[in-house]
C-alpha cells in the first residue's frame, strides 16, 4: 500500500505534510505485507514515529521513499544510505526495499522531471542499494 502526499508539484509547502505516528494503530490493522512511503523529504517526519505505538516492525516490508520526484536535486547516494540505515534500526535488510517517494511520470502532458534527472536519481538510489547490500547483507 502507497500513503501518497501529492506528486503534483514541486512547491513541497504545498504537498502535504505530517508524521506517519497519526496512521501507526491504522497500518497496524491493516492486512497489508508492504507500506510503501515517502520518507525523501522533511515533510514526512522522523522514521521513527512510523513504529510508535505498534506492531509494524514485525509484520511489514517498508517501500521506503528515498528519492524526491518533485525535486530536480539529484539526491546524494551517502545521505540515502543514511535514510535506509534509519529504517534498519527497525527491520532487517530483506524487508526495506529502496523505491522513489512516488512516481515520476505523474502527468504525461506535464512530468515533473526530466527523464536525465529521473535517471541521476535512479543510478543515485542504485549505489547506495549497492553500498547498503555490502555493508547489511553479507
Amino acid at each position: 500500500m502507497h500513503v501518497c502526499r501529492g506528486n503534483w508539484t514541486k512547491k513541497e509547502d504545498t504537498l502535504l505534510s505530517g508524521s506517519y505516528d497519526k496512521l501507526g494503530k491504522f497500518f497496524d490493522s491493516i492486512d497489508v505485507d508492504m507500506l510503501t512511503l515517502e520518507f525523501s523529504t522533511p515533510r514526512a517526519g522522523d522514521i521513527d514515529s512510523l513504529f510508535e505505538n505498534n506492531d509494524l516492525k514485525d509484520k511489514i516490508i517498508l517501500g521506503l521513499g528515498v528519492v524526491n520526484p518533485r525535486s530536480d536535486e539529484v539526491e546524494d547516494p551517502d545521505t540515502i544510505v543514511k535514510s535506509a540505515e534509519k529504517a534498519l534500526e527497525f527491520l532487517p535488510p530483506e524487508r526495506v526495499w529502496l523505491n522513489p517517494d512516488c512516481g515520476f511520470a505523474t502527468f504525461s502532458s506535464r512530468t515533473l522531471n526530466s527523464y536525465d534527472v529521473i535517471s541521476q536519481k535512479m543510478d543515485a538510489m542504485h549505489t547506495a542499494a549497492e553500498t547498503l547490500r555490502e555493508r547489511h547483507c553479507k
